[in-house]
């Protein structure tokens, strides 16, 4: 400022200090410690809490990094956030219901593949009843070689048993030329690694099935197997077997069907005939030294299916011949000569037919005679019969 700013403000001051001075009056000592010990114990909690949200704001930040969990990639969003939203925890994750089995990163894994088969030892369960094809320790061969050779013919992997791992199903079959019993079983591993027979989910029988086809493991852990009611071979065609399919599913300790039929119905090309024959007793020669007899032969249905067509045949010693009796009740009459044969029919389940034969020799000998009977069938409509045993029977002529 210049000297007369300076005059005029001093000038100012002195009239405002002669004007107040009287009525202010100073505090005091007093006074002035309290207003120091209240300036002093704001600084100190000033301090304090600066010191406390210092040290809890680190220590909050990490507690906080430990309990988050490892990030992973979200989605894109399309808006802004609600705060609720990103705020609230994570929902839980459900965890998987428990098998049966344990935990599946326990259980060995059972995927076993064919060249490992092969090169196992295992020990099957038994076969339908055979002389040649036994249980117990067994190496499976790749193609046939010799009778009793165990076939590796079809594989299938599916979690059989619950435990959340993979096991091995294996159709096996026994050969006996070309027929033979079959099996179909299931495989896994135990702790050490070694292939083990699980359980055995089906097999042949001597009647039906007669034969299984394939195997399959469905999603669920169901083991189907195809069968056929009869084997092929001696004749019989697969093509005339009939086919189905049926579920098993592993119950603890064995399998058990779930699934599918339970038998088989009456297979439309097979029947089962037989026949009963009595003896032939010889008339005295005639003039002509020719010789007349006659003959009973019953023949039944035990099968059931109808036979439309059956065939009866006597076969006896060379110069016997057809002549009279119930040869007029045979489709194409009496024989005149060759084979001694008649042709007849239906005849129906569980029926029967009894013919009296006339018969003529101008043989004298004796000896024995063989009466047979088949089923006829066509092409179209093949016609078999399933048990040979007791397609003859046996009579005498003297």
């Amino acid at each position: 400022m210049t000297e007369p700013d300076d005059i005029l403000v001093g000038g100012e001051f002195a009239e405002f200090r002669a004007a107040y001075a009287p009525v202010v009056h100073p505090a005091g000592t007093a006074a002035v410690r309290r207003t120091v010990r209240r300036r002093r114990r704001r600084t100190a909690v000033v301090t304090a809490a600066a010191v406390v949200l210092a040290v809890a704001i680190p220590v909050g930040a990490n507690a906080a990094l430990e309990r988050r969990p490892d990030p992973s990639p979200a989605p894109a969003q399309t808006g802004t956030p609600s705060p609720s939203a990103s705020t609230s925890p994570p929902a839980p994750t459900p965890s998987a219901s428990p098998s049966t089995g344990g935990p599946a990163s326990t259980a060995p894994d059972g995927r076993i593949t064919r060249s490992q088969l092969l090169a196992a030892r295992l020990d099957l369960p038994a076969w339908a009843p055979s002389a040649v094809c036994t249980a117990g320790p067994t190496r499976l061969a790749a193609s046939y070689r010799k009778e009793g050779d165990v076939l590796l013919e079809k594989l299938a992997h599916g979690d059989v048993d619950g435990d959340g791992a993979v096991e091995t199903v294996a159709l096996l079959r026994c050969l006996i030329f070309q027929q033979g019993p079959s099996q179909v079983v299931a495989l896994d591993r135990d702790a050490d690694g070694r292939i083990v027979v699980l359980g055995q989910v089906t097999r042949s029988a001597k009647t039906a099935p007669g034969w299984l086809l394939d195997t399959q493991v469905t999603d669920r852990g169901t083991v189907r197997v195809e069968m056929a009611d009869r084997s092929p071979g001696g004749g019989w065609s697969l093509d005339w077997s009939q086919r189905q399919w049926r579920g098993y599913r592993w119950s603890g300790t064995r399998f058990t069907q779930v699934d599918g039929p339970t038998s088989f119905a009456p297979n439309p090309h097979l029947t089962d005939l037989t026949v009963s024959a009595g003896n032939v007793a010889w008339s005295a020669p005639d003039a002509d030294g020719a010789r007349t007899g006659t003959i009973a032969v019953t023949v039944r249905n035990l099968g059931a299916v109808p036979a439309d067509l059956v065939e009866l045949h006597l076969r006896m010693q060379v110069g016997t011949v057809a002549d009279g009796g119930d040869w007029s009740a045979c489709r194409d009459g009496a024989p005149p000569k060759g084979p001694i044969v008649c042709r007849f029919g239906p005849l129906g389940p569980g029926a029967e037919r009894t013919f009296r034969f006339g018969l003529r020799n101008t043989n004298s000998a004796s000896g024995t005679g063989i009466a047979e009977v088949s089923p006829v069938g066509t092409d179209a409509d093949p016609l078999l019969d399933q048990d040979h045993e007791n397609n003859e029977d046996r009579y005498t002529y003297r």
